[in-house]
């Protein structure tokens, strides 16, 4: 679990091994820091349903965020899941997190 904003984020996971929750929700694609449990939010969307395969393979800057991890492996994806919300609830919430701070630290380490 990690904390972006105000909001708790599930992950996060490895995007090759990832199950997207059949759910609206925000996401974020992450690569790793230089210190571990460490991750650098690269992306940050919504969707109304975070299962559809197009919210990460089919999205239009997928290469560019390979390019920045090196490898599939390295990008990672943490969900906060926003069930019964509507579109205009999860953009308002996409637009919070847009002044979020550019590093998240999973575990005991995130205060």
């Amino acid at each position: 679990m990690i904390t972006l904003g105000s909001r708790s984020f599930a992950g996060p996971f490895l995007a090759p091994l990832w199950s997207p929750p059949r759910a609206p929700g925000l996401y974020a694609v992450m690569i790793p820091g230089w210190r571990l449990l460490m991750f650098h939010p690269v992306h940050l969307g919504h969707a109304a349903d975070l299962s559809d395969s197009g919210v990460l393979k089919r999205h239009a800057s997928y290469a560019d965020w390979l390019a920045l991890a090196g490898t599939e492996w390295n990008l990672y994806v943490a969900t906060c899941e926003m069930y019964n919300s509507t579109e205009s609830e999860r953009q308002a919430a996409h637009a919070e997190l847009q002044g979020v701070v550019s590093t998240a630290i999973r575990g005991s380490m995130h205060a």
